[in-house]
Formats: C-alpha cells, sequence, structure tokens
C-alpha cells in the first residue's frame, strides 16, 4: 500500500470536529490503497477542552493493520494550570500571546515543534512516504511542512484548510495587537505554503481566496458525514400535534444573524399563542454568545432551552424530539459548508435554513431534498404557523442519490485521486 504522512493536532478521542475529518480519512483511505500514517497530540477520551494533559510517555504509538496513530506528548506548561483551575484570566491571555508569538517566530519553542520531531523520525523511517497532508487549524501547523520540505525535497506537502486562515472575512479583528499579528500571520502563510505541492480546502470558494492568496492551486475534499444513506429515513413532523420543537446544535457565531429568527418565534408564540420549543445545544462554547440568545429571549423563556455540549453520538435524544433543525448563514461569508449541515442530513429530520446564505448551504438544501430554505421573516412565519394550521404532516422526500454525493467515504475517494496524481 501508498503510505502518507497526516499531521493533525486534532485527532480521536478528541471531541472536535477537526477530529472527525481525519478520523474518517484514516478509516477509508486503505479502501484506496493508501496507508495513513498520522502524527497527533496525546488526549484524554472525550477532551473538550485544549488544555494539555499530564503523560509519562512522551509518545504512544498505535499500528493497526490499515494505519498508524503516533500521539506525541505535550508537557502542561503554567497556563493549563491556570485555565485547568480557571484563575488569572489576565495572565493566561499574556501567556497565550507569548506562545503565539512562538508559533510564529521561533520554531523550536512553538506547540508543533513536537509533532515536527516524530514526524522526522517517520520520514526517516520509511523512505517511501511522498505525500504529507497537514491539517489546520491550528494553521501553524504548516511550519511543519515547510521545515520537512526542506530537509526532504522529494516530498510532496498539502495544507489542508478546513477555514481559511488570513482569508477570513473576520480574520483581520480591530485592535493595536491583533492587526499586529493578522499582519505576522499574513506573511507566514505565504512563506509557509511556498513550498507546498497544492493545498486542500473544503469549498471552491475558499479555493479561489485562498489560490488568490498564496499562489498555489487548489483541491475541494468537503467535510460531508459518515452514515449510511440506506439508514437514512425521514421524519414526520410535527411529532406532537399542536406543539414545535426546533434545535439549533452547535457553536452559535457573533456574525451570524440568530435575532430575525427569535423575533419570529416570539411572535408566534406572543400573538399566536402556538407551543414553540427552541433547543440551543453547545452555543456556550461562545460565552457571550450564550448571554445574547438569553438576552433575545427573555421574554419567552420558558419556551428555550439551552444546553451544554453534548458528544455528537449523545445527540440521538435532541434530534429524537426535534421537528426542525435550525441553521443560520454566516454574514459576510461565502462557502461556508457547517459540518452541522451535513449532520443534521442524516437524521431525516428537516432542515430549517435562515435566513439563507444563498450559497452552498442552500443548494445542498434545495438540490438534496432535505429541508427548506428562507430568506424572508414574513415568509418564515407562514412556514411555520402553516405546519401548526395543516392537518396533514410533513415529510421529506430526500434526493438519495445527491444526498451521496456528500458522505465522507466519497470525499475521501476525491482526496486519494489528489494524493495519487496530484
Amino acid at each position: 500500500m501508498k503510505k502518507i504522512l497526516i499531521i493533525s493536532y486534532f485527532y480521536p478521542p478528541a471531541n472536535f470536529v477537526g477530529a472527525e475529518r481525519v478520523a474518517s480519512w484514516v478509516k477509508y483511505l486503505p479502501e484506496q490503497g493508501i496507508y495513513p500514517i498520522v502524527v497527533t497530540r496525546i488526549w484524554e477520551k472525550d477532551q473538550k477542552d485544549l488544555i494539555k494533559i499530564e503523560n509519562k510517555a512522551d509518545k504512544l504509538v498505535e499500528k493497526l493493520n490499515s494505519a498508524e496513530i503516533h500521539r506525541v506528548s505535550e508537557k502542561p506548561g503554567y497556563r493549563d494550570i491556570l485555565l485547568k483551575r480557571n484563575k488569572a484570566s489576565i495572565l493566561r491571555k499574556m501567556l497565550s500571546f507569548i506562545q503565539l508569538l512562538c508559533d510564529n517566530f521561533v520554531f523550536t519553542k512553538s506547540s508543533y515543534y513536537p509533532f515536527f520531531k516524530e514526524s522526522k523520525t517517520i520520514l526517516e523511517q520509511n523512505p517511501d512516504i511522498q505525500h504529507i497532508v497537514i491539517s489546520g487549524t491550528p494553521f501553524h501547523s504548516f511550519a511543519i511542512g515547510y521545515k520537512l520540505k526542506k530537509i526532504f525535497p522529494s516530498i510532496n506537502w498539502y495544507p489542508d484548510y478546513r477555514d481559511q486562515w488570513t482569508t477570513h472575512p473576520y480574520a483581520n479583528s480591530s485592535g493595536l495587537l491583533s492587526s499586529l499579528l493578522y499582519h505576522i500571520e499574513k506573511k507566514n502563510e505565504r512563506k509557509w505554503t511556498s513550498n507546498c505541492k497544492n493545498f486542500i480546502t473544503v469549498s471552491g470558494n475558499w479555493k479561489d481566496n485562498i489560490t488568490a492568496f498564496i499562489q498555489k492551486d487548489g483541491y475541494v475534499v468537503k467535510n460531508g458525514f459518515d452514515f449510511e444513506i440506506e439508514k437514512i429515513h425521514s421524519k414526520v413532523i410535527p411529532q406532537k400535534t399542536g406543539r414545535l420543537v426546533i434545535s439549533y446544535i452547535g457553536t452559535l457565531y457573533p456574525y451570524q444573524n440568530i435575532e430575525d429568527f427569535i423575533e419570529v418565534i416570539q411572535e408566534l408564540i406572543l400573538s399566536k399563542d402556538l407551543d414553540l420549543q427552541l433547543n440551543f445545544v453547545g452555543c456556550e462554547v461562545l460565552p457571550k454568545q450564550k448571554e445574547r440568545i438569553e438576552k433575545l429571549t427573555k421574554t419567552i423563556a420558558q419556551h428555550v432551552q439551552i444546553l451544554p455540549r453534548i458528544p455528537k453520538n449523545e445527540l440521538h435524544e435532541i434530534y429524537k424530539q426535534s421537528d426542525l433543525l435550525l441553521v443560520t448563514r454566516f454574514e459576510s461569508m461565502k462557502g461556508w459548508y457547517p459540518v452541522k449541515l451535513f449532520d443534521y442530513a442524516t437524521t431525516g429530520i428537516p432542515i430549517l435554513l435562515f435566513p439563507s446564505d444563498q450559497d452552498v448551504m442552500e443548494e445542498f438544501v434545495l438540490k438534496t431534498l432535505t429541508g427548506t430554505s428562507i430568506s424572508d421573516k414574513s415568509l418564515l412565519f407562514d412556514y411555520l404557523f402553516n405546519i401548526f394550521v395543516t392537518k396533514e404532516n410533513k415529510k421529506l422526500n430526500v434526493n438519495y442519490s445527491e444526498l451521496s454525493n456528500y458522505t465522507r467515504s466519497k470525499q475521501v475517494q476525491y482526496l486519494s485521486k489528489i494524493l495519487k496524481f496530484g
């Protein structure tokens, strides 16, 4: 089998979306005749934060028939101790900023130097490896590829942009330090990707943006979902007569418009006396967004449930009670496929895209027939009101043929072509 090296900070058992992407590659690449060797960090089971953990071993190596996983130890520092105890926030921020400077300027002191050392050893022991994929975020890990290419010039390496870095429309934050850091990282992004073969990202729009910036050709490998198409069965809604449950699962960002949605829900509850229940699961990841929801829903608080982040394999109870699954557009941002979009599609529960992005999310929902896309508040009001007053239950007529294009296994087929012929 053809070997490749994949470097990814996030990997199971870490409970992060980035871990799922690389895990699916490791699962399906062997079917394409490719043997993945992964370098990642040591994580605790279902770890939901970035705090480094104590580990006596410098590394842990798991050798399977179809893959190898090399886990390197990151020694916890004073910042990790403070994070764990949730103390001295100002000092923590200072230590984080110092680490950012190291990540940008002092490679041997960066967070990713242990990954570099382990990767170098692997390449020395496996001279047949010709391809490296480095999955970001963290984008500073791209420095590993830049350094390895200098040592092993015959190797092709590919940065995997799970998100945009300095081409992200919200990358240049206000403030002197943020602006300074933005310009430093902009320079480093160009430098560290200067000797890559090509790059990989999750949407065509992002590919075009990154190509224009780093002057390299790119490929699209979407995130997708890891679920058997034949097991997706459309649910009848509403599940209970006279009641409607709408759930939003995952992080809510400040540049997502949730205000218009909540305004319509308030009107339906207060003026039409309808029984609507809203679930927000995992929005507390960004505390200010939880506060934002609480403030917006103050008048209908008894209809709103805000739950902490739940591991994906434990979300079935939320899905079981949900009639609609909400996703919203990201303002001033094109090409964003939130992973929740794919996860929602596997439930058979209708997706409610509001407000519509009039872009890739709308295209996905409409082509796969997995939900509804609405931009206007009055149309949303009518859509939800009609669910209550109609005597017929609604059920999706999913386009399974179209939906199959978004499976993780299909996306890995695209990745294998890149690694074999790119």
